[in-house]
This record gives structure tokens, C-alpha cells and sequence, in this order.
């Protein structure tokens, strides 16, 4: 199965685990099965990583596809907790207290810059992998198209965000 499906199933698990988890937490009052469908979520992206890692080791040339899982791993790592509390808040009507401001501005600067960085953890351990199992193809090399996505990302967000009226 091709890597750009396998995200696109991991995304789809991340929602239905994420209003599961939240939908027995909250409306349901079960905690137990809340928790359950939520530490789901991070085993998918563990999933994610060992689909990645099985198609390199059974000869798959490392693709763009594999670099986008690094930047959905490096994206739902990032921000799941906040999509969690997010889905929590809307769920149970909870009216948020707002950062303000420069808090604000540094909040999306930081869920930004943290998703970035695990994004080339990833990559550096797609480079490990390949270097063991004798590959030459260097996960660098699709840093370009990630740099394109990540800067569109920026310029369309952390630098225009500005505090909420």
C-alpha cells in the first residue's frame, strides 16, 4: 500500500480517535474508554513510522510521500494535544481564557517551529534507517518540497497572527 494512502488513514484514525476519545470523556462520562480511544492516537503515528520503515527495508525508493508522513508526524505531535483540548472545550461549551497579544503570537510561533523540528527528527531517523539497510538516497533531498510547505505554512500563519479582539 502506497505511503500517501497510509497518511491519509492515519489523519482519518486521528479524528475518529480524537471525537471518540473526547465524545466517552466527556458526553458519555466514561473515562476508561475516552482514554482508551486517546492513546490510540499516538499509537497510530507509531504505526506510521513502522509502515514508513517496513516499505524502506522491503526496497520502496524513499519519495516525497515518506517525507510528507514526517511532516504529518511532526504536525500531530505538535498540535494534537491542542486539537484534544480544543474538541474538549467544544464539546463541554467551556469558554477558554484567550492569550493575548505577544503570548499569542509566540504560542503559534512555537506549535510552528516545535512541528519543524520533529519533522527533521523524522527525516534524521529515515536517514539512520537508510543508512543501515544500505540505501544512498539521502532524506535531505526532500527538504526542498518540505521548506515550500513549511514557509507557506509561516507566512500564512505564525507571522499574520495577531491577537484576537
Amino acid at each position: 500500500m502506497p505511503i500517501l494512502t497510509l497518511i491519509i488513514i492515519c489523519e482519518i484514525l486521528f479524528w475518529v480517535f480524537a471525537i471518540l476519545g473526547v465524545f466517552f470523556r466527556s458526553i458519555i462520562k466514561n473515562n476508561k474508554l475516552g482514554r482508551f480511544f486517546l492513546i490510540l492516537i499516538p499509537i497510530d503515528d507509531v504505526l506510521l513510522i513502522i509502515f514508513n520503515i517496513v516499505s524502506l527495508l522491503i526496497g520502496e525508493p524513499f519519495s516525497y510521500s515518506h517525507s510528507l508522513s514526517g511532516l504529518y508526524l511532526g504536525i500531530t505531535i505538535a498540535f494534537g494535544e491542542t486539537i484534544i483540548k480544543w474538541l474538549d472545550n467544544k464539546i463541554n461549551k467551556v469558554k477558554t481564557i484567550k492569550k493575548k497579544g505577544y503570548d499569542y503570537e509566540m504560542f503559534h510561533f512555537k506549535k510552528w517551529l516545535l512541528a519543524v523540528l520533529i519533522y527533521l527528527i523524522v527525516m534524521g531517523v529515515f536517514y539512520i534507517i537508510l543508512t543501515i539497510v544500505g540505501k544512498t538516497f539521502n532524506t535531505f533531498e526532500a527538504l526542498p518540497g518540505f521548506a515550500i510547505v513549511t514557509l507557506i505554512w509561516y507566512v500564512t500563519g505564525p507571522l499574520w497572527v495577531k491577537e484576537k479582539s
